[in-house]
């Protein structure tokens, strides 16, 4: 029998950044993961000069504590910040794509919205907040801002975020900051205004975002979390038994390479997919209570990294990507121009897309094989990057159950996570399903996670 201080079943970023934080804090770690490789959705292939990546295509780090982090781990050099061209971004409107607005003079010149649509969005500030407990991201933008803004705007950015359907998805937990200026503030417009001079009286100066890869893609991040000195993984491995006793330790047995080894810890940690639980081999009074749990929808989704020689693509590609509202009824959800996001994404004289195809609202897009997706694909952006020819490389990557979605009455499914958690203690929950879907939210789910006591 082997006594650590914590077992990490689990080996996606959500697991291995907790197994990292916690090993640096100078606990014993040992993580298990079933399948041959660690990461989970991160996943970056190297191809005919192209760098693809398969899940996640770049990592938005929204905190301090998170730029700080990576540094500590010593990744600061490998970072790679996005292009600056990259902040500009493009929407498709009847058939044509169209810068989205990035200050107050292009809200004004746009052509996205007519002078009325502009006109009802300056009635925002006198909008009463909602009463609701959780509102649909559909009824919050329609009833602040207007349709226009949802159709051409917000549910066009759900899409690229979570693959999602804004009139299911939840305000409160997909974006949670606009929630609360809403709820702390009265309006967005007005609150944005006030929390900025607060903070300008307070001497506070917020963190800027900031879009980064790695020199070597996403994959460097995984290979860095899984390194310390505390901290023991195993691959392809399978789990025997998963126990507890009276005075609340937690026993792991694994098969190992055949020969049973029996892990004793007090802090369990499950960071595997949701759907997982179930073969998961617990005695039956944590595996009865793990089955109450109503599991988010996760739809399909593929991913599909096309490259063309340079002068194939009319369009500059002189931005992050372009995004297809649902009204204009398109294939694909959108396209990441990945070569301009950063460098060394393809060869010299050469540029790769990454388009994202399924989600909620068309599921079946995404689970076609590879051949249609690209036929489809190419049928959506010609016409509109002035794309010429066949592409000269794809790498396609099917997810049958990708992004978490924090739906209208996630607060439930929240709750009902502690509530297992307080009655197992030692036992936490983890993933991509709580506190936010994206690299930088998993992180911080690590960097705040509380030894011996259950999440909120």
């Amino acid at each position: 029998m082997q006594t650590v201080d914590a077992v990490v079943i689990g080996g996606g970023v959500s697991g291995l950044a907790i197994a990292n934080v916690l090993a640096r804090q100078g606990k014993r770690v040992h993580l298990i993961e079933r399948s041959k490789r660690l990461g989970g959705a991160v996943r970056t292939i190297h191809k005919e000069g192209f760098l693809c990546e398969a899940g996640p295509n770049s990592m938005l780090v929204k905190s301090e504590p998170v730029w700080d982090y990576l540094h500590e781990l010593g990744l600061g050099e490998r970072i790679v910040e996005a292009n600056p061209v990259s902040n500009k971004r493009f929407l498709v409107k009847r058939g044509k794509v169209v810068p989205l607005p990035m200050s107050p003079m292009g809200g004004v010149t746009t052509p996205l919205y007519s002078v009325g649509e502009k006109f009802r969005l300056l009635q925002e500030p006198f909008i009463k907040p909602t009463s609701l407990e959780d509102e649909s991201v559909t009824s919050f933008v329609s009833r602040r801002m207007g349709p226009a803004f949802l159709e051409y705007g917000i549910s066009a950015l759900v899409s690229g975020i979570f693959a999602g359907d804004p009139d299911r998805l939840s305000l409160r937990y997909a974006f949670p900051k606009v929630w609360n200026l809403e709820q702390n503030y009265g309006s967005l417009i007005g609150g944005a205004l006030k929390l900025k001079r607060e903070r300008k009286r307070q001497g506070v100066t917020p963190f800027k975002s900031r879009m980064i890869s790695f020199r070597k893609g996403l994959q460097e991040l995984v290979e860095t979390l899984a390194r310390g000195p505390n901290l023991t993984t195993e691959l392809d491995t399978a789990l025997e038994s998963i126990s507890r006793n009276a005075d609340g330790k937690w026993f792991v047995q694994t098969s190992g390479d055949g020969v049973p080894v029996v892990f004793e810890t007090e802090q369990l940690i499950l960071a595997t997919p949701l759907d997982a639980y179930q073969a998961l081999p617990f005695d039956e009074d944590v595996k009865d209570r793990l089955a109450t749990i109503e599991i988010p929808h996760h739809p399909p989704l593929s991913t599909l990294v096309l490259g063309f020689d340079r002068d194939q693509v009319e369009h500059p590609l002189d931005g992050f990507g372009v995004l297809f509202p649902r009204k204009e009824k398109r294939f694909c959800l959108g396209a990441i121009f990945s070569s301009t996001l950063f460098p060394g994404r393809a060869p010299e004289d050469k540029v790769a897309l990454m388009c994202f195809i399924g989600g909620v609202q068309q599921p079946r897009n995404g689970e076609l094989p590879t051949v249609s997706l690209v036929d489809q694909t190419l049928q959506d952006l010609r016409p509109l990057l002035g794309i010429n020819g066949i592409p000269v490389f794809s790498h396609h990557t099917f997810w049958p159950r990708a992004i978490p979605q924090y739906d209208v009455g996630h607060g439930q499914f929240l709750h009902s996570l502690h509530n297992i958690e307080s009655a197992f203690p030692g036992l936490h929950l983890r993933g991509n399903f709580r506190g936010g879907p994206g690299l930088n939210d998993c992180l911080e789910g690590a960097l705040n996670f509380q030894w011996g006591r259950t999440s909120r």
